[in-house]
């Protein structure tokens, strides 16, 4: 099969349940590969997993183009041929869990690289899985991914609409550190659209339910991650597109005082939002020193969100273009090519 393209048979027909016919795809066939109609056990979900939180640090670390064609392989090597295995209905529900989990990290991947229409497929493909898996939540974070997606494609308003039909999947009972992951969303989407009042709501609401967010309470664990460095990063972001630069600024620096040496992308895209507040407060100097960084560790790494938020930073320096810290900063990320 084509290693580019999402897993079309038995992830298409995740609701189908255990034994569902088709051949495997991929040309050639060894004798360790799996065959439909093989019983699913335990370690195979448990592996299913593994797998996924080692191409999710990679991502992390390196950019979706290290993780995604690896990631895209054993989907449709291991994954998807288990799902067309033998297993009861508990371990199905795992199970169906697990691939939810790899496919939408494929859509991520591939949405890191710019590829936006698969990356789309892989959501809807995700949904679907979480659906067999009977995990609500987990389709609403599918959804809160799609919303991300648009924020960062300029669509605002699909962004609030997505972000709000999450909050919906989930109702008000959802543990607080998951309905601030999700006002958050939904803020990014209205500050896309330049409504202040909205975003600014949306982002209280976040920071009260993450205060209510009891330290090892009952949350998933694609919520857990979502803390307060993570809000503040939203935050900042927020604050930049709505050309608030000062708050902008501070919720910025604060996300990277809070946030660990982890994330790399994330720290990268803080930084940059940052040297971007710094440059709207005219702090040029500060700014392309900030920037600068950022440029070099985008240099590193396979991920065209990277390299597109550091050519959103030199659009906007071209009104200081003649400046000398903007002459120096050119000069540093050229050497860098």
């Amino acid at each position: 099969g084509a290693a580019g393209l999402p897993p079309a048979g038995a992830l298409a027909r995740a609701g189908v349940g255990a034994g569902a016919p088709g051949a495997i795809r991929g040309d050639r066939p060894d004798r360790t590969e799996r065959g439909p109609g093989q019983r699913v056990t335990v370690g195979d979900v448990n592996a299913l997993r593994s797998v996924c939180e080692l191409f999710r640090a990679l991502d992390n670390a390196y950019g979706g183009g290290h993780a995604r064609q690896a990631l895209v392989r054993y989907l449709e090597h291991e994954a998807e041929p288990m799902l067309r295995g033998v297993y009861g209905e508990q371990l199905g529900r795992r199970l169906f869990g697990a691939a939810a989990d790899l496919t939408r990290l494929a859509g991520w991947t591939s949405y890191d690289i710019a590829a936006h229409g698969l990356a789309q497929r892989y959501f809807v493909q995700a949904l679907r899985l979480a659906q067999a898996a009977g995990d609500r939540a987990y389709g609403s974070y599918v959804l809160v991914t799609m919303s991300r997606q648009a924020v960062y494609l300029g669509h605002g308003r699909e962004a609030v609409q997505l972000a709000r039909v999450a909050q919906q999947g989930v109702g008000t009972n959802a543990p607080p550190l998951v309905q601030a992951l999700l006002h958050t969303a939904e803020a990014r989407g209205h500050a896309v659209l330049g409504e202040v009042r909205a975003c600014t709501s949306s982002l209280s609401r976040a920071e009260r339910a993450l205060e209510a967010a009891k330290s090892g309470e009952d949350a998933p664990p694609w919520a857990r991650p979502f803390d307060e460095a993570q809000l503040a990063d939203e935050s900042g972001h927020c604050h930049r597109d709505l050309q608030q630069y000062r708050a902008a600024a501070q919720h910025a620096e604060r996300a990277l005082q809070l946030r660990g040496s982890g994330l790399t992308r994330s720290r990268l895209f803080c930084r940059m939002v940052l040297a971007t507040a710094r440059l709207g407060l005219g702090e040029v100097e500060q700014a392309c020193v900030l920037a600068a960084e950022a440029a070099q560790q985008a240099a590193e790494m396979r991920s065209v969100r990277a390299h597109e938020y550091v050519r959103d930073f030199e659009r906007r320096l071209e009104p200081y273009r003649d400046a000398a810290p903007v002459r120096g900063y050119r000069e540093r990320v050229a050497a860098l090519n």
